[in-house]
């Protein structure tokens, strides 16, 4: 019965380090310094997407690209002024090696800084560039109901 159950225990063991995880399952914390769209963007920057499908496949703005094309589009997009925010979409079955290398090609082309390298798939909330009424700038989501200000 012990053999029995150590062999199971081996074959499970086996299974689970064969089985590459996912974007769904998680492949680590975002890098430094980098943004998720809840965070927010300033409602005047330009936006770069890079959007990967669950094949590995990947593309820039809406078109297919291969991926020395997008690192020459990364290289130019660093070059910009003002820099464009640049944004990774990944579908859920991603596998994590194909995210870490895409993260590290960003990560290499860009300056990362200063809110300009982003992750997620949700949609964007942005940061007023105009402060009113003592308000600072937060993130707010573009789609919600105007605040009603009282009459005086």
């Amino acid at each position: 019965m012990k053999q029995i159950a150590a062999l199971l225990v081996l074959c499970l063991s086996v299974a689970g380090c064969s089985r590459h995880r996912t974007y769904a399952e998680g492949c680590g914390p975002l890098p430094r310094d980098w943004i998720t769209p809840r965070q927010g963007r300033g409602v005047e920057s330009l936006i770069n997407v890079i959007a990967v499908a669950a094949d590995g496949s990947v593309s820039f703005n809406g078109a297919g690209i291969s991926r020395p094309i997008l690192a020459t589009y990364l290289k130019q997009s660093s070059a910009m002024f003002p820099a464009p925010v640049t944004q990774i979409k990944f579908a859920p079955t991603v596998d994590c090696a194909t995210v870490q290398s895409l993260r590290r090609l960003m990560a290499s082309a860009l300056d990362c800084k200063y809110g300009k390298c982003s992750e997620g798939n949700e949609k964007w909330w942005f940061i007023g560039d105009v402060v009113f009424n003592g308000q600072s700038p937060e993130p707010y989501d573009p789609d919600a109901s105007p605040l009603r200000t009282s009459q005086r």
